[in-house]
Protein backbone atom coordinates (compact mmCIF):
# COMPACT_ATOMS: atom_id res chain seq x y z
CA UNK A 1 0.00 0.00 0.00
CA UNK A 2 3.05 2.83 -0.87
CA UNK A 3 0.31 4.65 -2.87
CA UNK A 4 -1.82 5.53 -0.07
CA UNK A 5 1.19 6.78 1.89
CA UNK A 6 2.11 8.96 -1.60
CA UNK A 7 -1.41 10.01 -1.89
CA UNK A 8 -1.59 11.29 1.79
CA UNK A 9 1.77 13.17 1.17
CA UNK A 10 -0.05 14.98 -1.89
CA UNK A 11 -2.67 16.69 0.18
CA UNK A 12 -1.69 20.07 0.46
CA UNK A 13 -4.12 20.67 3.73
CA UNK A 14 -3.29 17.94 6.06
CA UNK A 15 -1.65 19.08 9.15
CA UNK A 16 2.14 18.31 9.19
CA UNK A 17 3.40 16.86 12.59
CA UNK A 18 6.08 18.50 14.24
CA UNK A 19 9.12 17.55 13.81
CA UNK A 20 10.02 14.59 16.06
CA UNK A 21 7.38 15.13 17.76
CA UNK A 22 4.94 12.23 19.58
CA UNK A 23 2.07 11.22 17.01
CA UNK A 24 -0.26 10.87 20.91
CA UNK A 25 0.79 12.07 24.46
CA UNK A 26 -0.99 12.51 27.13
CA UNK A 27 -0.19 14.77 30.59
CA UNK A 28 -1.94 14.29 33.30
CA UNK A 29 -4.79 13.59 31.61
CA UNK A 30 -8.19 12.38 33.15
CA UNK A 31 -12.21 11.91 32.78
CA UNK A 32 -14.36 12.33 35.28
CA UNK A 33 -18.68 11.86 34.26
CA UNK A 34 -19.72 13.11 37.64
CA UNK A 35 -18.90 11.15 40.25
CA UNK A 36 -17.82 8.53 38.69
CA UNK A 37 -13.64 8.82 37.77
CA UNK A 38 -13.75 6.70 34.86
CA UNK A 39 -9.85 7.48 33.93
CA UNK A 40 -7.38 8.79 36.45
CA UNK A 41 -4.92 11.15 35.58
CA UNK A 42 -2.42 9.84 32.54
CA UNK A 43 1.01 10.04 31.15
CA UNK A 44 1.48 8.12 28.09
CA UNK A 45 3.60 8.45 24.76
CA UNK A 46 2.44 6.94 21.63
CA UNK A 47 5.60 7.61 18.68
CA UNK A 48 4.59 7.56 15.08
CA UNK A 49 3.79 4.34 13.37
CA UNK A 50 3.85 2.22 16.77
CA UNK A 51 0.53 -0.16 17.33
CA UNK A 52 -0.15 -0.10 20.79
CA UNK A 53 -3.11 -2.11 22.18
CA UNK A 54 -4.88 -1.30 25.28
CA UNK A 55 -6.04 -4.17 27.38
CA UNK A 56 -8.38 -4.46 30.92
CA UNK A 57 -11.59 -6.08 31.93
CA UNK A 58 -15.32 -4.15 31.57
CA UNK A 59 -14.93 -0.73 33.18
CA UNK A 60 -11.16 -0.15 33.46
CA UNK A 61 -11.12 2.86 31.65
CA UNK A 62 -10.56 1.63 27.95
CA UNK A 63 -13.35 3.23 26.53
CA UNK A 64 -12.91 6.18 28.18
CA UNK A 65 -9.38 6.79 26.73
CA UNK A 66 -10.27 6.22 23.38
CA UNK A 67 -12.96 8.88 24.08
CA UNK A 68 -10.82 11.72 25.24
CA UNK A 69 -7.87 11.13 22.52
CA UNK A 70 -10.75 10.89 19.85
CA UNK A 71 -12.12 14.10 21.19
CA UNK A 72 -15.94 12.65 21.51
CA UNK A 73 -15.14 13.66 25.95
CA UNK A 74 -13.27 16.18 27.03
CA UNK A 75 -10.48 15.64 29.87
CA UNK A 76 -11.14 16.26 33.17
CA UNK A 77 -7.67 17.43 33.68
CA UNK A 78 -4.73 17.23 31.60
CA UNK A 79 -3.89 17.91 28.51
CA UNK A 80 -3.71 15.88 25.32
CA UNK A 81 -1.28 16.62 22.06
CA UNK A 82 -2.08 15.40 18.87
CA UNK A 83 1.12 15.35 16.38
CA UNK A 84 2.65 17.84 18.75
CA UNK A 85 -0.27 20.44 18.94
CA UNK A 86 -2.76 20.59 21.61
CA UNK A 87 -5.80 19.13 21.03
CA UNK A 88 -8.04 21.92 21.20
CA UNK A 89 -6.03 23.64 18.68
CA UNK A 90 -7.53 21.41 15.76
CA UNK A 91 -10.50 22.37 13.83
CA UNK A 92 -12.63 19.14 13.01
CA UNK A 93 -11.85 19.21 10.00
CA UNK A 94 -8.33 19.31 10.00
CA UNK A 95 -8.58 17.05 12.79
CA UNK A 96 -9.97 14.16 10.74
CA UNK A 97 -7.29 14.64 8.47
CA UNK A 98 -4.85 13.26 11.05
CA UNK A 99 -6.90 10.63 13.35
CA UNK A 100 -9.90 8.23 12.24
CA UNK A 101 -11.89 5.49 14.75
CA UNK A 102 -12.81 2.10 13.60
CA UNK A 103 -15.60 1.64 16.58
CA UNK A 104 -16.37 -1.93 16.58
CA UNK A 105 -20.07 -2.07 15.51
CA UNK A 106 -18.51 -0.87 12.05
CA UNK A 107 -21.07 0.68 9.93
CA UNK A 108 -24.84 0.42 10.48
CA UNK A 109 -27.14 -1.50 7.67
CA UNK A 110 -27.95 2.03 5.98
CA UNK A 111 -29.62 1.70 2.18
CA UNK A 112 -26.30 3.50 0.89
CA UNK A 113 -24.32 1.63 -1.58
CA UNK A 114 -20.68 0.52 -0.47
CA UNK A 115 -19.24 3.37 -3.16
CA UNK A 116 -21.21 5.78 -0.99
CA UNK A 117 -20.26 4.75 2.20
CA UNK A 118 -16.42 4.51 0.75
CA UNK A 119 -16.72 8.32 -0.62
CA UNK A 120 -17.95 9.63 2.79
CA UNK A 121 -13.73 8.91 4.21
CA UNK A 122 -12.81 11.77 1.76
CA UNK A 123 -15.62 14.82 3.75
CA UNK A 124 -11.96 15.82 5.19
CA UNK A 125 -10.75 17.25 2.18
CA UNK A 126 -13.79 18.16 0.00
CA UNK A 127 -15.01 21.85 -0.56
CA UNK A 128 -18.54 23.62 1.55
CA UNK A 129 -19.52 21.79 -1.83
CA UNK A 130 -18.25 18.61 -1.62
CA UNK A 131 -16.30 18.88 -4.60
CA UNK A 132 -12.65 16.96 -4.49
CA UNK A 133 -9.47 19.26 -4.78
CA UNK A 134 -8.47 16.42 -7.48
CA UNK A 135 -10.72 14.13 -8.39
CA UNK A 136 -8.62 11.90 -10.56
CA UNK A 137 -6.56 11.13 -7.69
CA UNK A 138 -9.21 10.46 -5.48
CA UNK A 139 -10.93 8.07 -7.68
CA UNK A 140 -7.72 6.03 -8.00
CA UNK A 141 -7.42 6.35 -4.34
CA UNK A 142 -11.08 4.67 -3.53
CA UNK A 143 -10.81 1.95 -6.39
CA UNK A 144 -7.60 0.76 -5.14
CA UNK A 145 -8.98 0.71 -1.87
CA UNK A 146 -11.74 -1.40 -2.72
CA UNK A 147 -9.63 -3.29 -4.65
CA UNK A 148 -7.39 -4.31 -1.65
CA UNK A 149 -10.22 -5.20 0.42
CA UNK A 150 -12.14 -7.08 -2.23
CA UNK A 151 -14.93 -5.04 -2.30
CA UNK A 152 -14.73 -3.88 -5.91
CA UNK A 153 -17.80 -6.16 -6.75
CA UNK A 154 -19.81 -4.78 -4.05
CA UNK A 155 -19.21 -1.73 -4.90
CA UNK A 156 -23.23 -1.36 -6.32
CA UNK A 157 -23.90 -3.41 -2.84
CA UNK A 158 -25.84 -1.28 -0.39
CA UNK A 159 -25.10 -1.45 3.20
CA UNK A 160 -27.98 -3.44 4.29
CA UNK A 161 -27.43 -6.12 1.80
CA UNK A 162 -24.46 -7.20 3.07
CA UNK A 163 -22.80 -9.21 5.92
CA UNK A 164 -21.37 -7.59 9.22
CA UNK A 165 -18.12 -8.87 8.53
CA UNK A 166 -18.25 -7.48 4.72
CA UNK A 167 -19.65 -3.98 6.47
CA UNK A 168 -16.69 -4.16 8.62
CA UNK A 169 -14.52 -4.34 5.33
CA UNK A 170 -16.25 -1.08 4.19
CA UNK A 171 -15.75 0.72 7.64
CA UNK A 172 -11.72 -0.14 6.93
CA UNK A 173 -11.99 1.45 3.91
CA UNK A 174 -13.81 4.03 4.91
CA UNK A 175 -10.98 4.91 7.33
CA UNK A 176 -8.51 4.22 4.50
CA UNK A 177 -9.97 6.65 2.36
CA UNK A 178 -9.91 9.14 5.22
CA UNK A 179 -5.77 8.53 4.92
CA UNK A 180 -5.25 9.89 8.83
CA UNK A 181 -1.50 9.27 10.50
CA UNK A 182 -3.63 7.83 13.59
CA UNK A 183 -6.10 4.89 13.62
CA UNK A 184 -8.08 3.84 16.87
CA UNK A 185 -9.66 0.81 16.60
CA UNK A 186 -12.51 0.41 19.42
CA UNK A 187 -12.74 -3.69 19.65
CA UNK A 188 -12.84 -3.89 15.87
CA UNK A 189 -13.18 -7.94 15.89
CA UNK A 190 -16.16 -7.93 18.40
CA UNK A 191 -18.69 -9.49 15.95
CA UNK A 192 -16.09 -11.15 13.34
CA UNK A 193 -15.02 -14.35 13.17
CA UNK A 194 -11.92 -15.64 13.25
CA UNK A 195 -11.22 -15.54 10.28
CA UNK A 196 -12.41 -12.33 9.57
CA UNK A 197 -10.55 -10.94 12.82
CA UNK A 198 -7.46 -12.18 11.56
CA UNK A 199 -7.69 -10.65 8.26
CA UNK A 200 -8.67 -7.05 9.60
CA UNK A 201 -5.65 -7.31 12.00
CA UNK A 202 -2.96 -8.22 8.79
CA UNK A 203 -5.04 -5.04 6.77
CA UNK A 204 -4.43 -2.66 9.17
CA UNK A 205 -0.75 -4.06 10.14
CA UNK A 206 -0.10 -3.73 6.47
CA UNK A 207 -1.54 -0.32 5.96
CA UNK A 208 0.85 1.01 9.34
CA UNK A 209 4.01 -0.52 7.84
CA UNK A 210 3.55 1.33 4.49
CA UNK A 211 1.85 4.22 5.44
CA UNK A 212 3.07 5.77 8.52
CA UNK A 213 0.65 5.19 10.35
CA UNK A 214 0.14 4.76 14.06
CA UNK A 215 -2.11 2.66 15.46
CA UNK A 216 -3.99 2.16 19.24
CA UNK A 217 -6.73 -0.42 19.68
CA UNK A 218 -8.53 -1.51 22.58
CA UNK A 219 -9.16 -5.34 22.32
CA UNK A 220 -10.48 -8.17 24.55
CA UNK A 221 -8.37 -11.39 23.32
CA UNK A 222 -5.11 -11.06 24.92
CA UNK A 223 -3.56 -13.85 22.56
CA UNK A 224 -4.95 -11.70 19.55
CA UNK A 225 -3.47 -8.39 20.97
CA UNK A 226 0.13 -9.97 21.62
CA UNK A 227 0.36 -11.18 18.29
CA UNK A 228 -0.42 -7.64 16.56
CA UNK A 229 0.95 -5.46 18.98
CA UNK A 230 4.44 -3.10 19.39
CA UNK A 231 3.39 -2.14 22.69
CA UNK A 232 0.39 -2.89 25.52
CA UNK A 233 -1.19 -0.31 27.64
CA UNK A 234 -2.93 -2.23 31.09
CA UNK A 235 -5.80 -1.11 32.34
CA UNK A 236 -7.69 -1.56 35.69
CA UNK A 237 -10.01 1.10 37.60
CA UNK A 238 -9.39 4.03 35.70
CA UNK A 239 -5.72 3.35 36.34
CA UNK A 240 -2.13 1.85 34.53
CA UNK A 241 -1.27 -1.69 35.52
CA UNK A 242 1.26 -1.82 33.34
CA UNK A 243 2.71 -0.95 29.89
CA UNK A 244 5.54 -2.40 27.52
CA UNK A 245 5.76 -4.73 25.26
CA UNK A 246 4.21 -8.17 24.99
CA UNK A 247 6.70 -10.21 26.55
CA UNK A 248 7.21 -7.59 29.33
CA UNK A 249 4.15 -7.55 30.67
CA UNK A 250 1.73 -10.53 29.77
CA UNK A 251 3.17 -12.54 32.24
CA UNK A 252 0.82 -14.88 34.30
CA UNK A 253 0.64 -12.90 37.67
CA UNK A 254 0.01 -9.42 36.00
CA UNK A 255 -2.75 -10.88 33.33
CA UNK A 256 -4.09 -12.82 36.63
CA UNK A 257 -4.07 -9.86 38.35
CA UNK A 258 -5.50 -7.77 35.63
CA UNK A 259 -8.42 -9.56 34.90
CA UNK A 260 -8.86 -11.27 38.73
CA UNK A 261 -8.79 -14.63 37.71
CA UNK A 262 -6.06 -17.69 38.26
CA UNK A 263 -2.91 -16.62 36.72
CA UNK A 264 -2.92 -18.45 33.49
CA UNK A 265 -0.81 -20.47 31.52
CA UNK A 266 1.66 -18.98 29.28
CA UNK A 267 2.76 -20.85 26.56
CA UNK A 268 6.13 -20.16 24.18
CA UNK A 269 4.98 -21.22 20.92
CA UNK A 270 8.41 -22.33 18.62
CA UNK A 271 6.76 -20.20 15.43
CA UNK A 272 4.87 -17.54 17.44
CA UNK A 273 7.73 -14.78 18.97
CA UNK A 274 4.96 -13.50 21.71
CA UNK A 275 3.92 -15.36 25.14
CA UNK A 276 -0.20 -16.94 24.69
CA UNK A 277 -1.78 -17.71 27.20
CA UNK A 278 -4.57 -20.56 27.89
CA UNK A 279 -7.41 -19.54 30.46
CA UNK A 280 -8.52 -22.34 32.68
CA UNK A 281 -11.99 -21.24 35.28
CA UNK A 282 -11.39 -21.16 38.93
CA UNK A 283 -11.81 -23.82 41.22
CA UNK A 284 -14.83 -21.77 42.50
CA UNK A 285 -16.42 -21.22 38.95
CA UNK A 286 -15.49 -25.55 38.36
CA UNK A 287 -17.54 -26.12 41.42
CA UNK A 288 -20.82 -24.32 40.17
CA UNK A 289 -20.52 -26.54 36.93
Amino acid sequence: MEWLKKKRKQQPSQPQPTEHSPALQLLAASCRYEEHQALYPLDWTVQPQEFWVVLGPNGSGKSSLLDLISGTTSASSGSIHINGRPFQHYGRRELAQSLAVLPQEGLPPLGITVQDALEMGRFPYRDPFGREPDPQSANVLLARIAQRLSLTDLLDRRLDELSGGQRQRVALGQVMAQQPSILLLDEPTAYLDIHYQLDLMEWVQEWRAEGNLTVIAVLHDVNLAAQYAEYLLLLRGGKVVAQGTPQQVLTADIVGALYDIQPPTVIHHETIAVPQMLFRASPDEDSKS
